[in-house]
């Protein structure tokens, strides 16, 4: 983990730039996450007008935005959940209170490693200035005190350790951290050479479109081999160019109609290529070994159940929950669920389809219920009386005994059709109704979830590591004879 740090005076500046507003364009997936705000609310003016607003409360500070950036190696495989509990310890080891201060965390996800922009308002509530010095120097010494904050958290948090510091953190040592010895420097493995990015603008821009090409293409779970690789670039206007030895494909280079570039130059090496490409092989043949019709079996068993406890409390059910209780979250891109220890994407709004599904079958009881009240009402219909028809003035009752006899007529009528055809209970209709939406939605597109059954891969890779690491660290503890 690196936090770096910088200051300056415009609010509206930095809270615009690490929301990305200058790039309009990006894609969904490429979109800045806000993570928190914290004691301002509103848009980008609105939060830079409330951080000054209380900044101009201590004249004397001159320059009260600071801006840290904490960046996560690529390579560690730790959750979304670890990183911000990592991100949030560095405002608490710098001093940050967060009943007393304003901060706004946003996270980017426009590059390869996982990175987090804070914009914190150095003036408290108060109107106090945060103390950000180190060992009794001036502030501008806070990037020490950030090395030492890093090293701190990484150590108590079980994260990747980062290589290169000069100051680390030691709780043995009175100040609670101390330099690194001359021989513990000669002794440090030597980095790994960054991505040699070309200084001129316009090349760079070029390489990071390469760069970024290549990211994309390996992220579709398909691409398993070689020439597949090369023919989707080759679709996006990329030429790939591969290098051999005796042992087969030893190297990568890509051309387009302005730039070439060595793929270790961009960060994409062919060996971290066939890599991705050989665990994307292997995904499909884990996924082919999931049954498509023992799938729908089990959701079919899972949207019945959902579908039997909704109708028991009718429109106002908590259909959300009921899912979630047998396994379907939802999720942007549909519902996730787990089947065979493999997770998939339902692409069906699930909850909106149930809840019209009990509307419906509401509908079908209620017409029901309608129709016996009808029905009954017939039965207990009595006849019109027919009147005898007097030798005088017999016209205006020789109408009434028509009308009555025509009623009578149609309510024999009536009540006969009823007793021949009288209303039934839906629960056939509610069965076919019910069985017809739940066969729609197994047919429904359904994706293999490569992010999360990587995650949960990767997370049960991280816990035995970190167990190892835990044991080791124990073992080293024990020779040394420390007891924390």
């Amino acid at each position: 983990m690196v936090v770096e740090v910088s200051t300056g005076k415009g609010f509206r500046a930095t809270v615009s730039y690490v929301q990305k507003e200058h790039e309009p364009n990006l894609t969904n997936d490429r979109k800045p996450e806000i993570i928190e705000k914290n004691n301002i609310y509103g848009n980008t003016r609105d939060m830079a007008k409330q951080m000054r607003f209380v900044a101009n409360a201590n004249e004397r500070v001159s320059k009260p935005v600071m801006h840290f950036s904490v960046n996560f190696s690529k390579d560690e495989k730790i959750s979304e959940e670890q990183r911000q509990q990592a991100v949030k310890s560095v405002l608490k080891e710098v001093g940050v209170k967060e009943e007393n201060h304003q901060y706004f965390i946003v996270k980017h996800n426009d590059t390869e490693n996982p990175h987090y922009h804070i914009v914190l308002n150095k003036v408290d509530l108060d109107g106090k200035k945060l103390n950000l010095g180190f060992d009794g120097k001036r502030e501008e010494f806070i990037k020490n005190r950030l090395q030492v904050v890093a090293d701190k958290i990484e150590k108590e948090q079980g994260l990747k350790r980062t290589e290169g510091r000069n100051i680390i953190y030691d709780p043995g040592n009175e100040k609670g951290y101390r330099f690194l010895t001359a021989e513990e420097k000669a002794q440090r493995k030597p980095r790994d050479k960054k991505i040699s990015l070309d200084k001129d603008p316009n090349k760079r821009e070029q390489q990071s479109r390469i760069q970024n090409e290549v990211k994309n293409v390996l992220q579709d779970k398909n691409i398993t081999t070689p020439d597949q690789f090369k023919q989707a670039l080759d679709r996006k206007g990329v030429d790939v160019r591969f290098s051999e030895n005796k042992n087969g494909i030893s190297g990568v280079a890509f051309k387009t109609d302005k730039i070439s570039v060595k793929g270790s130059q961009i960060g994409a090496k062919w060996s971290d290529i066939s890599r991705v490409l050989q665990n994307n092989s292997k995904s499909i043949q884990e996924t082919k070994n999931v049954s498509r019709e023992a799938l729908e079996g089990y959701l079919k068993e899972d949207l019945q159940k959902v579908i039997s406890q909704s109708l028991s409390i009718g429109y106002s059910a908590n259909v959300s929950g009921f899912l979630k209780n047998r396994g379907l979250t939802p999720t942007p891109k549909g519902y996730s669920y787990k089947f065979n220890d493999a997770h998939f994407i339902i692409k069906s709004d699930l909850e909106k389809g149930i809840l019209n599904t009990i509307l419906q079958s509401k509908a079908l009881q209620t017409k029901y219920e309608e129709r016996k009240a009808y029905e009954e009402k017939v039965k207990n219909a009595k006849p019109m009386e027919i009147k005898p028809v007097p030798f005088l003035f017999a016209g205006k009752i020789k109408e009434e005994n028509l009308r009555a006899e025509a009623y009578n007529s149609r309510l024999e009528q009536e009540k006969e059709k009823i007793k021949q055809n009288p209303a039934k209970e839906p629960s056939q209709e509610r069965k076919a109704l019910i069985n017809g939406y739940i066969e729609r939605a197994v047919k429904s597109e359904i994706q293999v979830d490569e992010p999360k059954n990587r995650q949960e891969k990767e997370l049960s890779r991280f816990e035995q590591i970190k167990a190892q690491r835990e044991e080791k660290d124990q073992d080293q503890e024990k020779k040394r004879g420390f007891k924390r």
